[in-house]
């Protein structure tokens, strides 16, 4: 199982919001493998002293430092030693406590800090490593995992059976309690036997029998639809002809998806289907990547633009509909909060921060739908691209 942490857009916010006079923040990849922990931890250790090194340079007062140091060393817990290993292992000990946070990892890790607090954010995705110090969080690292999809809804629908489950990235699927869902076609149109072959009142041979799986596909889009009320997670389908084509045509849950699970969902388990479904996550993403880049393409130079300054002044007057950005990208500078205008700095140091960063951030406080991808997928491989609201001057 992948031990992930995702932020909520309120965790976000949260976050961005925060100024303070040293905010630390720290990436880094790790390996999930619990005997790699102690690489792990040294990387960690690594971007501490960066970190620690980045305050005494701007002339951060000591006690603000020796905060910051004693909450690390405490994440990082106590030097392991070998031979104290070798004596658990010989008792069948339990391992260090304080190591447990280190053999329990995803494939990258975010650590944020000030002096009085410290979070941590185990991701999905493996960041570049990184330590950040200025008057508040970097958090573009952050976006990939919080606008990647993790999760969805799939509809196992077979005229023998049918339940809704929700599927994860990290964790096993769970069957979803839908109240007044049918067992199966027979249970939802009260027909001892579901096959019409001979005449029933007005219900005769194939006719009949399709009217019968109309009946049945309604009743379940409305159970469904209930259940999934206030919910946005994707909703995959998994069902064969003409089951699919008939739930399509009267669904309108806005999140389902195009892609669906072929064959008979009857006939597999809920683990299976995880197994298929997690992958179409990835592409629903990629998907909506490319269709912000042709949105770009067709809408340039007017309402859409890869400039960091003129993004940057969109972003603060919030005239950012959509915006894709460069989750590794760090542009030293800083912005102002009145216009937007940009300071760039020739070095990446505690006095500024990442502009990138800063945009992203006044976007998505404002509505911006934030999407975050790698520096060679972006338009003119640019830091950002940004897609206004109106023709923003």
């Amino acid at each position: 199982m992948l031990h992930i942490d995702i932020p909520t857009i309120a965790d976000f916010r949260d976050l961005a919001q925060l100024r303070v006079q040293s905010c630390v923040s720290l990436y880094m990849p790790t390996s999930r493998l619990g005997e790699k922990a102690e690489s792990n931890r040294t990387l960690f250790r690594d971007l501490v002293k960066e970190a620690l090194a980045q305050l005494n340079d701007a002339g951060t007062d000591k006690r603000v430092i020796e905060a910051f140091q004693g909450r690390f060393e405490q994440l990082a817990g106590g030097e392991r030693d070998p031979e104290q290993d070798k004596v658990r292992q010989r008792q069948r000990a339990k391992p260090d406590e304080s190591l447990s946070f280190w053999h329990h990892q995803a494939n990258g890790l975010a650590v944020l800090a000030v002096p009085e607090t410290l979070r941590t954010f185990r991701l999905a995705e493996a960041p570049k490593p990184l330590a950040e110090v200025a008057d508040r969080f970097h958090l573009t690292p952050l976006l990939r995992s919080m606008t990647s999809r993790h999760d969805a809804f799939v509809l196992a629908l077979a005229e023998e059976s049918v339940r809704l489950i929700h599927v994860f990235v990290n964790f096993p699927p769970l069957r979803v309690p839908v109240p007044g869902l049918a067992k199966n076609a027979e249970e939802a149109t009260h027909r001892p036997s579901f096959h019409v072959r001979a005449p029933r009142g007005h219900l005769q041979n194939l006719e009949g029998e399709k009217v019968l799986l109309h009946q049945y596909v309604e009743k379940v889009d409305r159970a469904v639809r209930e259940a999934l009320r206030g919910h946005t997670a994707p909703l995959i389908l998994a069902a064969v002809e003409p089951l699919a084509s008939m739930f399509r045509v009267v669904c309108d849950y806005p999140g389902l998806a195009e892609e669906a699970l072929g064959g008979n969902p009857d006939r597999i388990t809920d683990a299976e289907i995880e197994d298929r479904a997690i992958p179409i996550l990835d592409r629903l993403t990629a998907r909506e990547v490319s269709d912000l880049i042709a949105r770009y393409e067709e809408l340039k130079p007017r309402r859409a633009t890869t400039d960091v300054s003129y993004a940057a002044h969109a972003a603060t007057a919030g005239a950012i509909e959509q915006l894709l950005v460069d989750f590794d990208a760090v542009v030293p500078g800083l912005v102002s909060d009145i216009d937007g205008s940009v300071t760039y700095a020739a070095s990446d140091d505690a006095e500024v921060y990442s502009v990138v960063d800063e945009v992203a951030r006044r976007a998505l406080c404002t509505g911006a739908r934030v999407l975050a991808a790698s520096r060679e997928e972006l338009p003119e491989r640019a830091p950002l691209t940004a897609i206004l609201r109106y023709q923003f001057r």
